[in-house]
């Protein structure tokens, strides 16, 4: 595995000398050209910075290129789509499992502004592919690689956090939707009404006719674990601390940086669904080690029935392997 890991940061490197035009994702296209003009970062101003989370230092324009890779199905593949964007593209998620207990992992709700986190999702597609054998008994785990395809055409610059209407996904979901919403100090475009988009839309209805037992969303870049929070609904602080442990990634019960409204994770907490955001620690890799330890984490809970005692009467070798 350091091999791997060791392999796969130095291809990151090199694919950040490279035109993001030489390659294509899965039913997207890619921007054929990509500003890298620095600009001073942008701290955040408007909420004051809670005891011990770090300081959020981010450029709008970020200075790094990276190449997402081309995924091609395999045969065996189970591959949906749960609909399509603004500009038809379609919103792919890749099974893997049957089981009755399903966690979901979802990339790229920011498009191109936080492609890392698309690089990521597929990376762990692609390890699930290589490694059908560490999908535990029971589980059945959604992998949603692109939640914002349009975004992702746009490029990595503040362009690429909105889909084609310019609305931002992250600010469109039902828990305390609100027709004016921010970017740090920045106001964005939240959308007329509350799951006004296609691409938000395409993922609640996937949410409510097939409710999950975990929701995780990879963001980039403030470096750590926030749970979703709805009014008084309370955060899973039990998958808070699960991750943590298993990632080494600090965690938060709520993002307390600037006032967020419309959050997926918020929204899906609300209807008793445990969501998380991870949030990487930079814009230019994918940290894939650690979220694997995560994912896998969260298998090993729901495996063992830790949700509910349900223990499973007979040791399997698989459990025992992954979760010892």
């Amino acid at each position: 595995m350091a091999i791997v890991g060791a392999m796969r940061k130095f291809a990151l490197m090199l694919a950040s000398l490279l035109f993001l035009n030489a390659c294509n994702i899965v039913g997207v296209n890619q921007p054929e050209a990509v500003s890298t003009a620095a600009e001073e970062p942008l701290e955040i101003e408007s909420a004051p910075n809670p005891t011990g989370l770090p300081t959020i230092n981010l450029p709008l324009t970020p200075t790094y290129t990276f190449v997402l890779p081309t995924l091609t199905p395999y045969p065996e593949d189970r591959r949906f789509s749960l609909g399509q964007s603004v500009e038809g593209r379609d919103i792919w998620a890749w099974q893997f499992g049957q089981g009755p207990r399903t966690i979901v992992l979802v990339g790229g709700i920011h498009g191109g502004f936080e492609g890392n986190t698309v690089v990521l999702s597929e990376e762990i597609v692609d390890y699930f592919r290589q490694h059908p054998e560490d999908i535990l008994p029971r589980m059945r785990l959604v992998i949603i690689p692109v939640a914002n395809p349009d975004g992702l055409r746009r490029g990595i610059d503040i362009e690429g956090r909105f889909n084609a209407h310019g609305v931002d996904l992250n600010r469109n979901w039902g828990c305390e939707w609100s027709p004016t919403a921010v970017l740090r100090d920045i106001q964005v475009n939240s959308g007329p009404r509350a799951f006004s988009e296609p691409e938000s839309l395409a993922l609640r209805s996937y949410f409510v006719a097939e409710p999950p037992d975990a929701v995780i969303f990879y963001h980039s870049a403030a470096g750590g674990i926030f749970l979703g929070q709805c009014r008084d609904t309370l955060p899973p602080v039990w998958l808070g601390k699960l991750l943590r442990d298993a990632t080494g990634y600090p965690y938060h019960t709520e993002f307390n940086y600037y006032e967020v409204s419309g959050d997926a994770t918020n929204w899906l907490v609300e209807r008793g669904i445990p969501s998380a955001v991870i949030e990487l620690y930079s814009k230019d890799d994918t940290e894939f080690d650690i979220n694997l330890k995560g994912v896998m984490a969260l298998q090993c809970y729901f495996a063992l029935g830790k949700d509910n005692g349900d223990t499973p009467a007979t040791p399997n070798p698989t459990i025992q392997r992954n979760c010892s």
